[in-house]
């Protein structure tokens, strides 16, 4: 059923990209996720699209949202749906229409890859957006952060660059993947400063992960798609 939600998509025109979870898992940097997070173009024409998709798709909402339209997708409002399995439990669908720490959806159509899968092929964020997605307060997304920083090294077509050196070197939050970045790509150490601080340094990166005790301090303390 998967298969046949991404060639309906195909199917309406729908100008989408495959985001969070599965994207890293096509990427190589997780191994699963249990949902499909899409970030779908927020334009009348494709907002209507994507409903008819979801129709021939018998897609439901599961959680109280607004109306899937184009102004509550630019509000950045979430939207969620059940897929239709045709074994088992049916398969959790999110959409966003303005994604957090990321440009415009043509922007990032420019970075973005074709990935061939047992789904046919998906339309997969480009794996630096993908970064500044994954920068949570959920202290387990930095490590698949730092495996997204590798996987970039291995699907780029060129050279990487001093600015690609330190922008590795600025989002790589473990010592196994650093180590493995040094090793393997030591471009990435003589691209930076010899006044650069340590990776554990707070000041190395603005957006490092949370503080574990501030995380665990915290921890105490879904329109034309028919209705569940």
């Amino acid at each position: 059923m998967i298969a046949n939600f991404f060639q309906s998509l195909s199917a309406h025109g729908v100008e989408y990209l495959l985001i969070s979870g599965q994207a890293t898992v096509l990427y190589g940097a997780a191994t699963f996720s249990e949902d499909i997070d899409l970030w779908i173009n927020a334009t009348p024409k494709n907002c209507g699209q994507f409903l008819a998709a979801l129709r021939a798709s018998r897609a439901h909402y599961y959680k109280l949202t607004p109306p899937l339209t184009v102004e509550h997708l630019v509000r950045r409002h979430g939207f969620h749906f059940l897929l239709p399995a045709a074994v088992g439990d049916e398969i959790y669908l999110d959409i966003m229409g303005v994604p957090p720490r990321v440009g415009a959806f043509a922007q990032a159509t420019g970075s973005a890859k074709w990935i061939e899968t047992e789904w046919g092929s998906l339309h997969t964020i480009g794996i630096k957006d993908l970064v500044e997605l994954k920068k949570t307060q959920r202290l387990e997304d930095y490590p698949v952060i730092s495996k997204l920083v590798l996987a970039w090294f291995d699907q780029r077509e060129s050279a990487a660059s001093p600015t690609d050196c330190r922008w590795a070197f600025k989002n790589i939050f473990t010592l196994r993947e650093l180590r493995t970045s040094l090793s393997e790509h030591p471009e990435v150490a003589g691209a930076l400063p010899t006044d650069a601080p340590p990776p554990w340094s707070p000041s190395r990166n603005n957006s490092r992960p949370p503080e574990r005790s501030r995380n665990l301090s915290s921890a105490a303390s879904a329109n034309g798609c028919p209705a569940a």
